[in-house]
């Protein structure tokens, strides 16, 4: 590149007064005013393009002084883009060919190595010597070029659809992903009535925006089913806004295919009905608490497990039914994704105990929740703890038959030691009565020693047997004599701080049973009775007859007694087992003792159950009671109260013959 001189190497600076002889002195000032680097160019006839004339504005636009601006051997400005030099000749020479103006934008690299723009508006004339000049000006476009390739950019790079409608609903513009989206081709779009791009019916932009009186101060927001080239459809949501320009009403379609959006909320509306649906059908509880227990949340079966019904659980606190120290203070719950586990007995408003297992975790809060909350999965838990309870009441029952075979093998071993030593008390008693001349009074107390000892030895082999399940003959007893016989033993062998009464109402009274295992009854019966009366007090041994009326009014006085106790499952009434239409025998042993609670009351007839202190009792006594008693036929019952003395009945049933002569 030759720098000879501002107008390449053929041409030479010009004075002032050639530049008069070329530009009229108004013309020439005109154009040194405008804001641009305005010039003369000419091309010779042998086709060689020079520049006469430069303004002095090109160290400001160019950032070199007119003195230095060179010409190519080609005749482009030294400073233009390489880039751009082919393009801008050719155009000088089609201009030059038809002597049409020149009008065309190019690059320049000024003196700090900056590309800048230049548009070129140029008008062509041919002089009298045949040379073609041009009188025209660079202006700076820089600035609107750059915009327009960030704007164009930032068109082409949007991810959402950009239209620009005219008043009549037909594309002026489009973007690189309308065209995408609606699967047009890279011609397509402008003239193109939107109509096209929508479902058939669906309203226009234009109609939307006139059917909306704010539609010019604010975005019309609207959802329709847009259409591809193709014929498929999509969900298009899109915004229209309205632009005046010039006078000209246009409008600015922004929107963009909402499938995956579509997709993603249909996908989280079916896990939230999933989600739903296992929440309200759930058979576990399931409650959301706050930290402090006020219930949030909660499903249908904790309604069901903890609701009176009447009454919504929201708001409520988990802590009016859960125990204060069965749930854990909130320092003391294991961190997120982490769980705890309690069981519990709630208390509910129907008063019914049941039996809750309760599986707790921490969750974080919500955005606009300022602390966590727990989540409670509760199971009802009452039936299989139930089943618990009977099966260790069931081992507890084999392992109390274990001990009474083992008492069996024990009394089997020293029944015989026991019989040993009765026998020569026996039989030393009865030589003495046979043998010995006695008074009255000796004679009667070496026949209560015959008779205790024959007592004792009943009572040993039914011990022996009770405890070896044998099976006892049982013949018909003349129940009043039985009766007689032990009052009388009793009222003489007790100590004489305990007044013993005795009432019989009837004369006669045969039942099928074992005298023998009476007697062990009634024995048992009076020493609890002495035992609870601790050798003070008023013993009570009635014996009286039974009809039908009788029975029914004991066993329905029996049975308010029983709806008068907090108890929810009371036992049954004995009682209730017998016969309504048959006659039976009542004997009543009554204390003045300290009594019982309901709960003794419950289980005095378990074996091995005793109130009475280590050592000093078995729990078999009641226990042998009610099953002699049973194996005859009747029952055995126990009325009392703390501190109102206690009144065990044995009710046997009469024998048949007897209730036959009676009838006759």
């Amino acid at each position: 590149m030759t720098r000879s001189g501002p107008f390449g190497s053929s041409a030479r600076s010009l004075d002032g007064e050639e530049v008069s002889a070329l530009f009229c002195g108004s013309r020439a000032e005109i154009l040194a005013e405008l804001d641009c680097l305005t010039w003369q160019r000419e091309m010779l006839p042998d086709g060689t393009i020079r520049y006469p004339w430069i303004s002095d504005k090109t160290a400001r636009t160019l950032g070199f002084a007119r003195e230095i601006l060179t010409v190519t051997a080609d005749g482009a400005l030294g400073g233009i883009h390489w880039a751009d030099r082919d393009t801008y000749l050719a155009a000088i020479r089609e201009s030059a060919r038809t002597l049409t103006p020149c009008r065309l934008d190019f690059r320049v690299i000024t003196a700090s190595d900056e590309t800048r723009w230049l548009r070129e508006s140029s008008r062509p004339r041919r002089a009298a010597d045949g040379r073609i000049v041009w009188d025209g000006g660079w202006l700076d476009n820089t600035r609107q070029v750059r915009a327009e390739f960030h704007h164009q950019t930032l068109m082409d790079h949007a991810q959402d659809c950009i239209f620009i409608l005219s008043n009549d609903d037909r594309v002026t513009w489009c973007n690189s992903a309308a065209r995408r989206s609606f699967g047009l081709g890279p011609d397509e779009g402008p003239g193109l009535p939107f109509a096209d791009l929508i479902e058939p019916g669906a309203p226009s932009p234009v109609a939307l925006a006139a059917a909306d009186p704010d539609a010019p101060d604010r975005p019309i927001e609207n959802e329709m089913m847009g259409r591809r080239r193709d014929g498929s459809r999509f969900p298009f949501d899109m915004t229209v806004s309205e632009l005046r320009s010039d006078g000209r009403l246009s409008l600015i379609v922004i929107g963009r295919d909402i499938t995956r959006r579509r997709d993603a909320e249909r996908k989280l509306a079916e896990s939230e009905r999933r989600l739903r649906l296992t929440f309200v059908t759930a058979a576990l509880g399931i409650v959301v608490v706050t930290m402090d227990g006020t219930i949030r949340f909660c499903n249908p079966a904790f309604e069901s497990m903890a609701n009176d019904g009447e009454s919504s659980l929201l708001g409520t606190n988990l802590r009016s039914f859960i125990p204060d120290e069965l749930l854990p203070p909130p320092s003391r719950i294991p961190p997120a994704g982490m769980s705890f586990a309690l069981l519990c007995s709630p208390r509910l408003a129907d008063g019914v105990e049941r039996h809750w297992r309760m599986t707790g975790t921490r969750y974080p809060a919500a955005p606009d929740e300022p602390e966590p909350s727990l989540l409670f999965f509760i199971e009802d838990v009452t039936e299989p703890t139930r089943i618990v309870h009977e099966r260790r009441q069931l081992e507890l029952l084999l392992n109390e038959g274990q001990k009474l075979e083992a008492l069996g093998r024990l009394a089997g071993g020293i029944a015989h030691e026991l019989n040993n030593m009765l026998g020569p008390i026996l039989m030393g008693a009865e030589m003495i009565a046979r043998t010995a001349t006695l008074d009255e009074r000796n004679a009667e107390r070496c026949g209560r020693i015959i008779d205790a000892a024959k007592n004792s030895r009943d009572i040993v082999r039914n011990v022996l047997a009770y405890c070896r399940k044998e099976s006892k003959i049982l013949q018909p007893v003349d129940l009043v004599r039985v009766f007689d016989d032990f009052t009388a033993m009793a009222a003489s062998t007790l100590p004489p701080s305990i007044k013993v009464e005795r009432r019989r109402e009837i004369d006669s009274a045969t039942i099928i049973g074992d005298a023998g295992q009476l007697q062990q009854v009634l024995l048992n019966l009076v020493n609890n009775a002495r035992d609870a009366m601790e050798g003070h007090g008023t013993l009570t041994l009635s014996l009286i007859a039974l009809d039908p009326a009788a029975l029914a009014a004991l066993i329905a006085a029996g049975r308010d007694r029983r709806s008068e106790t907090n108890s929810a499952d009371p036992p049954l009434n004995p009682l209730s087992t017998l016969s309504p239409t048959a006659h039976y025998v009542k004997i009543s042993i009554a204390d003045t003792g300290s009594g019982m609670d309901a709960a003794t009351v419950a289980r005095i007839f378990d074996p091995f159950f005793t109130t009475k202190p280590v050592g000093q009792g078995t729990g078999l006594g009641l226990s042998v009671v009610q099953n002699l008693i049973k194996g005859m036929g009747g029952v055995v019952s126990v009325e009392s109260d703390p501190g109102a003395g206690s009144i065990f009945r044995v009710v046997l049933p009469i024998a048949e013959t007897e209730m036959a002569v009676a009838t006759i």
